[in-house]
């Protein structure tokens, strides 16, 4: 089975899980919240909202695509047929972007065309890196991953270091705010920054690489 094709049959598994799981209704409370609490915000901010329905719904793709311990059981079944890791990676981190995309896309409908960028780069970034911490430590770290985005996500190192005395907690929340996919710093998408290009970029890397690392491992011998 060539690797395009490989790829591509991972592709079917959103429509299956959207359709008969709560998938669907997951996203779609998250469209709506979200939306909701930007228009009724003093100060609106799309760019925000979309990146934030871009990382959670990429990581709750990622949860009911790949991190459930049925799926990560199954995954050495799926490579019992002539499957390449790296394919079944990649299909299913398309997946999980596709998603994800779609609400990016309904989110960022008034917001113009550079936030509609950044929400889906955000999007596939999230997803890639989300799917190395499913395959290894399943829907508990995709569960961590989806709190943090949640509570600190969005906020920047010098922000969280903005204190008088920041303390050693401060400082490793702001060194993780650095280091690891952020949605602050994929703000600079909107706007073609090459560091927020690179980032992404990078983690896009790392996290396919894991995922691909892990998937090898379930291969039978």
């Amino acid at each position: 089975m060539g690797f395009l094709h490989c790829a591509l049959s991972e592709w079917p598994f959103l429509r299956v899980r959207l359709l008969r799981t709560r998938l669907g209704l997951w996203l779609v409370l998250l469209l709506g919240v979200v939306l909701r609490l930007d228009r009724t915000a003093v100060a609106r901010d799309p760019l925000a909202a979309v990146q934030l329905v871009a990382g959670a719904g990429a990581t709750l793709c990622v949860a009911y695509l790949a991190g459930a311990r049925a799926d990560r059981a199954a995954l050495g079944l799926a490579l019992l047929h002539p499957r390449f890791p790296g394919a079944v990676t990649v299909g299913r981190w398309l997946a999980a972007t596709s998603g994800a995309a779609i609400l990016v896309l309904a989110a960022a409908i008034h917001s113009g065309l550079g936030v509609a960028v950044a929400g889906v780069v955000t999007a596939a970034t999230m997803s890639a890196w989300t799917l190395a911490l499913a395959w290894w430590g399943g829907n508990v770290l995709v569960g961590a991953w989806l709190i943090w985005l949640a509570l600190a996500g969005a906020a920047s190192p010098e922000t969280v270091l903005a204190h008088p005395h920041p303390g050693a907690t401060r400082y490793a929340v702001a060194g993780a705010l650095e280091l690891l996919p952020a949605l602050w710093r994929y703000r600079g998408l909107a706007v073609g920054e090459p560091g927020a290009t690179a980032h992404a970029a990078v983690w896009i890397a790392i996290g396919l690489a894991g995922a691909r690392a892990r998937a090898a491992r379930a291969t039978p011998e």
